[in-house]
C-alpha cells in the first residue's frame, strides 16, 4: 500500500497544509458534558462562568501527529508551518443565556507565543440576560452579561495558551507564563439558533442597562448590545486589570456580525487618548495623584511594549511619553 512519503513532494506539502489548517466541527449546542472550570490560576476577572472542554491531549495542536511520525515528515511539516505562519487560531465560544461560556478550540496550526490572528466565533444560544441574572450583576464591579467571563477566558489564554486544565498543584513546566500576544483579534458574533427573536417578552434591555450603569439607551439588536459590552465598555474601564490585557497584548480588534464586518478597533488610538491627569476622569471615580502616576507609568510601559511587538503605536506630543 502506498504511503504518504511515496507521493510527490508538491502533493505531500498540500496534504500537510490541509492537515495544519484543519478545523474541528463546533458543538451543536452548549453542554456541560466533559467540561468543567479550570482553577489553575488566580483570575483577575470577577465572577466568571466558563465551562472548559476537558480533552485527552494537553493541547489541540494540529501539527503534533505529523511532527512525531518520522524525521522527514517532521522537517516538511516545520517547513510548511513557516510558510503558513499567519494561519489563525480558531476558537468557538458558545454563549448560553448571555451568561455561561463554553469554549472549544477548533484549530491550532502551530504553538507560538506570538499569534498572528485569533479568530473567535461567538455563538449565541438561549435567551438574553434574564431579570434575575441582571440583578445579581448590579453593584461595585458589576458586569454586563458574560463580559467578565470573556475577559477571564482571554486572561487564561494570554497566560498559558490553548492548553487543558492543570490537574496538580505541583510546579509544572507546561504551565509557566507564556506571555502570549495576538496581533489581530477577530470576534464574529453569530446567532446560533434560527428561531431566536428580539426582544423576548420577559426582558427589557433598557431596564437592564439602566440597572447596571445608570444609562437609558434605546433598544438595540441583541448582537449590537453585546458588542457594546465587550468592545466599547473596555475603553471606559481601563483601570480594571483584566481590561488592560486588551491594550498590553492585542494589536487590533475586528468585529464581525454573522460573518459581515461591523467594526475595527485599532487599540493604539484609544490608548493614546488615555491621559490619567484628572482624578475624576473615568466614570466619576476619585483617584489619588500617586495612583494616577502609576497609571501613567503603566501606559508608558504598554506603549513601549506594543512598539516592540510591532503593533501600531500613537505617541502624542506629551513630554512624559516622549
Amino acid at each position: 500500500m502506498p504511503s504518504l512519503l511515496d507521493l510527490p513532494l508538491e502533493l505531500r506539502e498540500l496534504i500537510i497544509e490541509l492537515v495544519l489548517k484543519d478545523q474541528r466541527i463546533p458543538p451543536a449546542a452548549p453542554s456541560q458534558s466533559n467540561r468543567g472550570s479550570f482553577r489553575d490560576m488566580g483570575y483577575r476577572a470577577w465572577r466568571q462562568i466558563i465551562y472548559y472542554e476537558r480533552r485527552q491531549s494537553h493541547c489541540p495542536y494540529n501539527a503534533s501527529g505529523l511532527i512525531r511520525t518520522n524525521h522527514q515528515l517532521s522537517e516538511e511539516t516545520l517547513a510548511t508551518l513557516d510558510r503558513i505562519s499567519s494561519s489563525p487560531y480558531v476558537l468557538d465560544v458558545s454563549v448560553l443565556n448571555d451568561v455561561g461560556l463554553y469554549p472549544t478550540w477548533l484549530s491550532v496550526p502551530r504553538l507560538t507565543h506570538r499569534v498572528s490572528t485569533l479568530h473567535v466565533n461567538v455563538r449565541l444560544f438561549g435567551h438574553i440576560l434574564s431579570r434575575d441574572s441582571a440583578r445579581s450583576q448590579v453593584g461595585d464591579g458589576g458586569h454586563l452579561g458574560f463580559q467578565w467571563s470573556f475577559y477571564a477566558l482571554l486572561e487564561r489564554f494570554i497566560r498559558y495558551g490553548p492548553v487543558d486544565g492543570k490537574t496538580s498543584r505541583e510546579e509544572d513546566p507546561m504551565y509557566i507564563h507564556r506571555d502570549m500576544t495576538v496581533k489581530t483579534l477577530v470576534l464574529d458574533f453569530q446567532s446560533a439558533e434560527s428561531g431566536l427573536f428580539f426582544p423576548p417578552d420577559e426582558v427589557d434591555y433598557r431596564w437592564w442597562w439602566r440597572r447596571i450603569i445608570g444609562w437609558i439607551l434605546f433598544l438595540e439588536p441583541r448582537l449590537e448590545s453585546l458588542l457594546s459590552c465587550l468592545i466599547i465598555d473596555p475603553t471606559r474601564m481601563v483601570r480594571k486589570i483584566p481590561v488592560r490585557i486588551l491594550y498590553e497584548r492585542i494589536g487590533t480588534i475586528k468585529v464581525l456580525v454573522n460573518g459581515e464586518p461591523n467594526a475595527e478597533i485599532d487599540l493604539a488610538g484609544p490608548l493614546a487618548r488615555l491621559h490619567f491627569t484628572d482624578t475624576r476622569d473615568v466614570l466619576g471615580y476619585a483617584y489619588t495623584e500617586s495612583e494616577l502616576a502609576a497609571y501613567r507609568e503603566w501606559k508608558k510601559e504598554t506603549l513601549a511594549r506594543r512598539e516592540q511587538l510591532g503593533f501600531r503605536v500613537v505617541w502624542l506630543h506629551d513630554p512624559e511619553f516622549a
